[in-house]
């Protein structure tokens, strides 16, 4: 993710048009990344998303990685339906709304509750009654 990183900050220097998101101005955060999940921030603009499109595919002429596009999502915040649509067709990604999950929890700028933890909750208890059979003998199985 290095070099894709390294493409979207060459596009975002060259091109003066970037705007960043008003949160991540002063330090000029414009993604996230961890494994192979990224988070891209700018300003609700247009320029802003063809640059980050045209990164996008610099990279993957270069890497032959692309994004999924059934699991992209563009989130806005506040934006009117005619520039929505304009990005949304500029990336080609589908519209998510926040709280944007990851890895079955809600990204949220507070303490999370119990009852956000639950579906994660019952994935694991799920998946320890599963280990019953595989843990006991043959004769624990038949007795159990």
């Amino acid at each position: 993710m290095e070099v894709l990183t390294l493409i979207l900050l060459q596009r975002i220097e060259q091109n003066g048009g970037f705007s960043y998101h008003w949160r991540c101005d002063r330090i000029q955060l414009f993604q996230l990344g961890f494994a192979d999940d990224l988070l891209l921030f700018s300003k609700a603009d247009p320029n802003s998303v063809r640059l980050f499109k045209e990164g996008l595919t610099v990279f993957a002429e270069l890497s032959g990685l692309q994004a999924n596009l059934q699991k992209s999502n563009l989130i806005l915040s506040r934006s009117a339906t005619p520039l929505r649509d304009t990005l949304l067709a500029i990336l080609d990604f589908q519209e998510g709304h926040l709280p944007l999950r990851y890895l079955g929890l809600p990204l949220l700028a507070s303490r999370l509750s119990v009852a956000d933890c639950r579906p994660i909750l019952q994935k694991i208890e799920a998946r320890i009654r599963g280990w019953d059979g595989i843990v006991l003998s043959f004769a624990g199985r038949t007795a159990y």
